[in-house]
């Protein structure tokens, strides 16, 4: 069962904690304030919309995203976010690499001081500058095939987030990475995974990350459509094999 950190109106399931990748799903109550602006100097944090509205801060103003909208924030660039209202607002939220992001969530939630520099982050006024990459809902680089689509959604060297719909007769064969991790949010569908010597089926709303030298591979279960969201961290290449392909 994943890590729950919990405050009123805030409640933090801790997805995945590796050195590479960490992931976290968010819940929050709407009309509440989240971070201030601030900026990581060598990780990506991004923001992957499930329910609800959030305001991301920027340099110079804000964005607004509702549910499948996702954005990425390159290391360098301002941002911070407030949860609008009414809510709920529910949300994934990774950073890669993750520069011990769930220690320091551990930590806020238990109100013990902490720096925030040791964590890789630090206020705005001495942000190099840049901008997120924005995904919009049903926007990226969609690539059909025969029994699936599959849509980059935004790719980073640090971390890739790629859509993939597919038919009852899809599947990726049990395969090793040995430079990043592979993460997948079954988004819609139930999805059989096998992950080392164990095979499981996730559903709509569930989560599984893959550390490098795993053995893995997926398909739907029970032969059904299926939609996932796939994060690579780092990238690796990966999103330039899906074009190639």
């Amino acid at each position: 069962m994943a890590e729950v950190l919990e405050r009123e109106g805030a409640r933090t399931e801790v997805l995945a904690d590796h050195e590479q990748f960490a992931a976290f799903s968010f819940l929050r109550r709407g009309g509440t304030s989240g971070a201030d602006r601030h900026f990581h100097a060598t990780h990506v944090d991004a923001f992957v919309m499930l329910e609800g509205e959030l305001e991301v801060l920027t340099a110079d103003g804000s964005i607004t995203l509702a549910a499948g909208d996702a954005v990425a924030v390159p290391p360098g660039v301002v941002h911070g976010f407030d949860n609008l209202p009414p809510g709920p607002v529910r949300l994934l939220n990774v950073h890669a690499p993750s520069r011990r992001f769930a220690e320091y969530l551990r930590r806020q939630y238990a109100q013990e001081p902490t720096d925030p520099a040791d964590y890789d982050q630090f206020p705005p006024e001495a942000a190099p500058g840049g901008a997120p990459v924005l995904a919009r809902a049903g926007e990226g680089e969609r690539f059909q095939r025969a029994s699936n689509a599959t849509t980059i959604r935004f790719d980073l060297p640090q971390l890739s987030l790629v859509e993939i719909e597919f038919e009852g007769s899809f599947a990726v064969d049990p395969h090793v990475h040995d430079d990043h991790v592979d993460s997948f949010y079954v988004a819609d569908g139930a999805v059989e995974f096998v992950r080392g010597e164990e095979t499981v089926v996730l559903h709509a709303g569930e989560f599984v990350a893959v550390p490098p030298g795993t053995r893995h591979g997926f398909r739907p279960a029970g032969g059904r459509p299926a939609r996932i969201l796939n994060l690579h961290a780092p990238d690796a290449g990966f999103a330039d094999w899906i074009r190639t392909q």
